[in-house]
């Protein structure tokens, strides 16, 4: 079994974990790339694409996390107003900056 230190603790971890078990410590290509591995992140383009195609459905709401909206959406889909709110969300999510969009839908996995 291969084992590497963490740098922060001095826990010895397995070398394919990409985090201290101890300390949540980014460890590898993760620590330099900068990024969070416990955040998922969404694409801006493809949640506006998913508006414009499937707003009506409320897939662009599924996909950035907001389950009750879209099942609002699926529920009332046979009036097409969903349609019409899913071409509105998709031109406010265009106008939103990547910064913003980030912000807003960055979403936190948990680790169990």
């Amino acid at each position: 079994m291969h084992t590497q230190t963490c740098p922060q603790c001095s826990h010895h971890i397995h070398t394919s974990s990409c985090t201290c078990t101890e300390c949540d410590t980014a460890i590898g290509l993760d620590a330099l790339s900068g990024m969070d591995p416990h955040i998922r992140n969404r694409n801006q383009k493809l949640a506006v694409w998913f508006g414009v195609v499937l707003g009506v459905f409320g897939a662009h709401k599924f996909y950035l996390g907001q389950h009750s909206k879209g099942w609002l959406y699926l529920l009332f889909s046979w009036t097409l107003v969903p349609m019409v709110m899913g071409w509105i969300d998709s031109f406010n999510t265009m106008k939103m900056s990547a910064f913003s969009f980030e912000q807003r839908y960055a979403r936190r996995v948990s680790l169990q």
